[in-house]
C-alpha cells in the first residue's frame, strides 16, 4: 500500500476517465448494426446457376453450349464483365427449387405463372415458345384445342401450366398427369394410357427419340395451346436478386443491340 500526491491522483482519475469511456463506446460500437455493402459477395467472381435438361434447343447437355438459352445467358453476364458463370445440371422441379431456396444465383428458361411470379423474380423475355396438343394417331385424332375438353394431358413435373393448358386444368375440364420426364410423356401417349402430350414441338420430337418412338406415329393439334416468352429467374429472397435481374437484362440488351442475340436463337428452328 502507498500513497499519492494530488498530481498522481489527478492522472489516474484521468486515465480511469478515458478507460470508461473507451469501454462505453465499444459496447455502443457492438451493439450498432454493420451495413455492409451490397456487392461484398462479388458475383462477377462467381456465379452459379442451374437448369434442367432434355428441353432442346434451348436447354440440353447435347446440344453446344449447352442449348441456345443457355448460351444466352452466359454471353448476357459475360457482356456485364462475370468472369466465372458456372451451370449446373438438375431435374426441373430441383433446380427451381434451389433457385426458390437461394442455393443457386438463378435459373433458366421459364415461362410466367402466377405462382412462380411469387417465389421469383423475372427478367426481360428471352424468347417465345409454343405449345402444342400432342396425340398418338393409332388411338383418337384431335382437330382442335376443344377436342381436349375432359381428357388427360401429360405434362412432366416441373412444367407450368401455360396459355390455354392451364386454364382447361384450373377450370377441371381437363386431368393432368405428370410423370418424371417428357419421354415417359410420349411412352403413356402411345401406350393409351393419357390422351394428350402438352409439348413444344423440338422437346416432343427429342422425347419420342429418347423413348425409341417414331415420330410418325404421332401428330399435333395445328392450333398452339400457348405462346409463351421464357425467361432468367432469380428467387425473390435472394439477397442481390435485385441486381442480378438489372446486370442480366443489360447484358441481354447489348446482345440485341449488337446482333449477337437474334444469331444465336437462329441456330435452331422452334
Amino acid at each position: 500500500m502507498y500513497e499519492t500526491d494530488g498530481e498522481d491522483c489527478a492522472m489516474i482519475f484521468a486515465v480511469r476517465h478515458i478507460f470508461y469511456t473507451a469501454v462505453i463506446l465499444a459496447s455502443f460500437a457492438a451493439a450498432m448494426p454493420v451495413n455492409v455493402p451490397a456487392n461484398a459477395h462479388d458475383l462477377r467472381t462467381e456465379m452459379r446457376l442451374v437448369t434442367g435438361d432434355a428441353f432442346p434447343p434451348f436447354a440440353d447437355r447435347a446440344y453446344d453450349g449447352g442449348g441456345i438459352v443457355t448460351e444466352v445467358v452466359r454471353r448476357s453476364f459475360d457482356a456485364m464483365g462475370y468472369q466465372n458463370v458456372s451451370v449446373i445440371w438438375r431435374s426441373w422441379l430441383k433446380g427451381f427449387e434451389m433457385t426458390v431456396e437461394g442455393r443457386v444465383d438463378g435459373t433458366f428458361p421459364y415461362a410466367q405463372t402466377p405462382s412462380r411470379k411469387k417465389l421469383v423474380l423475372f427478367s426481360e423475355p428471352i424468347t417465345n415458345l409454343s405449345a402444342y396438343g400432342w396425340f398418338a394417331r393409332k388411338h383418337e385424332k384431335y382437330d382442335d384445342n376443344i377436342d381436349l375438353l375432359g381428357k388427360s394431358l401429360c405434362l412432366p413435373l416441373g412444367h407450368g401450366e401455360l396459355g390455354h393448358t392451364g386454364k382447361l386444368l384450373a377450370s377441371g375440364q381437363a386431368k393432368r398427369v405428370s410423370p418424371p420426364d417428357m419421354k415417359t410423356c410420349f411412352k403413356l401417349l402411345a401406350a393409351g394410357r393419357v390422351d394428350s402430350v402438352v409439348s413444344p414441338v423440338p422437346e416432343a420430337l427429342n422425347a419420342m427419340s429418347e423413348a425409341g418412338l417414331s415420330p410418325d406415329d404421332f401428330d399435333h393439334i395445328g392450333q398452339s395451346l400457348s405462346n409463351m416468352p421464357l425467361y432468367f429467374v432469380v428467387g425473390v429472397n435472394h439477397p442481390l436478386a435485385q441486381r442480378i435481374i438489372k446486370d442480366f437484362n443489360a447484358g441481354l440488351a447489348t446482345l440485341r443491340e449488337s446482333g449477337e442475340l437474334e444469331k444465336i436463337l437462329s441456330q435452331a428452328r422452334y
